[in-house]
């Protein structure tokens, strides 16, 4: 007897039971909606000021960058949203549709630290959404 047709109805049954990917829903999950909300928030930090010269320090870089710490990076940047814009903005909204995206913490690392001024806000954020990009294009890719 050829157990194959059943062994295949199993996984696909399976497949139903299967937990979803941590932190995102596979049914609503479009990477082109979400890489087009990362250009538009692009878009307005490059048309405001330009952030002066100084670079990130190379901690700070490592904590934006670190895919582990994406969730609560995420968290400080909305949180630090609300100091230059309402909550109405672009910005705050977009950044606010990633969160169901975003894998619980499993690092116990520190977010990131935003100063209460545009320019380290800027500065952050473009790196950050660097980070937030590559990420979303790994994760296209899986599925």
């Amino acid at each position: 007897m050829n157990s194959l047709p059943i062994l295949h109805l199993l996984l696909f049954l399976l497949g139903f039971q299967a937990p979803q990917a941590q932190g995102r829903s596979l049914s609503t999950y479009q990477p082109k909606q979400y890489l087009k909300m990362i250009d538009e928030i692009m878009d307005l930090l490059n048309t405001s000021p330009s952030p002066s010269e100084e670079t990130l320090d190379p901690n700070e870089t490592n904590i934006l960058l670190n895919t582990t710490l994406l969730r609560p990076n995420l968290d400080a940047f909305l949180n630090a949203t609300k100091n230059f814009y309402n909550k109405e903005s672009l910005i705050w909204k977009n950044l606010k549709e990633f969160l169901p995206l975003l894998p619980n913490p499993t690092s116990r690392g520190e977010p990131i630290y935003i100063e209460n001024n545009w320019d380290d806000f800027q500065k952050k954020l473009k790196k950050y959404l660097e980070a937030l990009h590559k990420f979303l294009l790994r994760t296209s890719t899986e599925f």
